[in-house]
């Protein structure tokens, strides 16, 4: 289990439920498989595979995981065989369909190729950190995470939470950082990757990757009024990753020998402490940055 990118939530009060109110509250959400005519389906597996128990703690932190099915079923695919349809009534009754035939016979269509679509699964594995008060959610989008937290809203019954930093000036953090190294998170230093877009107009972009961060196209694109969007970063010899204005991390990659020292064991515990361990550590140093004022 090792988490590759990661959405960080804080609680905005204490969070109380205990592992066996956890345990209760998603046994009544399993995961089922799709049926012929669900889209997609959501619930809560164990987050460890050599266990049944859908909410584990290790070092402190519950660990939980959630499983989706989607079918796939592309709108091309629908509107093609719409196409046909459509083309078929005219041919056969001389006349078009009007607009809610039309959406009839595209909701049809939908019914009749969703048993025969293939469908997708993925899972979304996140831990409860109570001390520190972090949700981390192993997710690449924020919708795919925000799904997740809603869903164990749902299953709890309550869930306070926000964004580790909500609004977009942390691209003034991530600035900051280039222009003066000496203000970068304690163990962190960045490397030649790094993706800017304009203060006025966020579509004008751009990216440099394979440079010098000292190269003078950078700071022609800074003093042109951009700002850094989203920086490659590295972390005390332990992993590399992409961090961005919303302070979540991208990309993550460990060192292999924090990976080599978790395959010791044939416990998957052994793989959640030193990843959960190692971006503790790291959250623990990024957090502070998100408090300042405008962030």
């Amino acid at each position: 289990m090792w988490f590759k990118n990661v959405q960080v939530y804080t609680f905005t009060e204490e969070f109380s439920h205990s592992t066996e109110q956890m345990e209760a509250a998603l046994a009544k959400f399993p995961f089922t498989p799709l049926s012929q005519l669900q889209e997609t389906t959501f619930g809560w597996v164990a987050p460890f595979k050599d266990s049944d128990i859908l909410v584990e703690t290790v070092a402190g932190r519950i660990f939980l995981c959630a499983q989706i099915q989607d079918k796939i079923l592309p709108a091309s695919v629908i509107n093609d065989y719409l196409l046909e349809r459509l083309d078929a009534l005219e041919e056969a009754e001389g006349r078009r369909a009007g607009k809610k035939e039309r959406e009839q016979l595209k909701e049809d269509v939908r019914a009749e190729l969703l048993p025969k679509a293939f469908h997708k699964t993925r899972r979304v594995s996140a831990w409860i950190d109570p001390k520190n008060k972090w949700l981390v959610v192993n997710a690449s989008s924020e919708k795919s995470a925000d799904d997740f937290t809603a869903q164990l809203r749902e299953a709890l019954g309550t869930l306070s939470v926000v964004p580790l930093a909500k609004s977009a000036s942390g691209a003034e953090i991530l600035t900051s950082w280039y222009l003066d190294s000496t203000t970068l998170p304690t163990g962190t230093e960045l490397e030649a990757e790094m993706e800017l877009t304009m203060v006025q107009d966020p579509a004008v972009k751009a990216k440099y990757k394979n440079l010098d961060l000292a190269a003078p196209e950078i700071q022609l694109s800074l003093d042109s009024g951009m700002r850094i969007r989203q920086i490659a970063m590295a972390f005390a010899d332990q992993c590399q990753f992409v961090l961005n204005e919303k302070f979540q991390i991208k990309r993550l990659k460990y060192e292999d020998k924090l990976v080599e020292q978790a395959n010791d064991s044939d416990d998957p515990r052994s793989d959640a402490l030193m990843m959960s361990d190692t971006l503790s550590q790291l959250l623990l140093l990024l957090e502070p940055y998100t408090l300042s004022e405008g962030v």
